[in-house]
C-alpha cells in the first residue's frame, strides 16, 4: 500500500511517498500553498497519479504533550481533503521533524526541501510505527 505524508503549512506543503511494500519513505515534492481549495485539487492530484491509498497529516505538540494550536489548523485542511476525497486519513505526530530534516540536508537548502524531508521523517516515523503495532 503506497503511502503519502503531508508535512502542511500555509506557505508550503511537504510530500513524501512509501514504496509499495510501505516500508521505506522518500520526500518527493513541495507544493505552494495559495488556497486550501487549490492545495486540495493539486494533493488529490498527486494521490491519483502515485496510486496513492493512504495520506498522513503530521500533528505538531507541544512539550508537555498536548496539540500545538496549529493542529486544529492541519486537522481543518486534512477534513477538506477527506471530504473532496475517498482516501483514508490518518494523523501522527510530527514533534521535531523540521529540526531533524535540516539536520539530514547540507546547510543552507532550499526552504522547500526542508518541508518534504520533514515529510518523509514523518513517514518514516509512521511505517515503523505500523510495523511495530500488533497484527490483528
Amino acid at each position: 500500500m503506497r503511502i503519502l505524508a503531508v508535512d502542511f503549512g500555509e506557505k508550503r506543503i511537504g510530500l513524501a511517498t512509501s514504496d509499495a511494500r510501505g516500508a521505506i519513505a522518500t520526500p518527493r515534492v513541495t507544493l505552494r500553498r495559495t488556497d486550501d481549495a487549490r492545495a486540495v485539487h493539486e494533493l488529490r492530484r498527486f494521490c491519483a497519479t502515485e496510486e496513492v491509498e493512504r495520506v498522513v497529516f503530521g500533528i505538531p505538540r507541544r512539550a508537555g504533550g498536548e496539540e500545538s494550536p496549529f493542529a486544529a489548523r492541519i486537522r481543518s485542511f486534512a477534513r477538506k481533503f477527506s471530504q473532496e476525497s475517498e482516501i483514508p486519513v490518518d494523523f501522527h505526530e510530527e514533534t521535531l521533524t523540521s529540526q531533524e530534516a535540516q539536520r539530514r540536508l547540507p546547510p543552507n537548502s532550499e526552504k522547500g526541501a526542508v518541508d518534504r524531508e520533514a515529510a518523509a521523517v514523518l513517514l518514516q516515523d509512521y511505517l515503523e510505527h505500523l510495523a511495530r503495532a500488533p497484527k490483528r
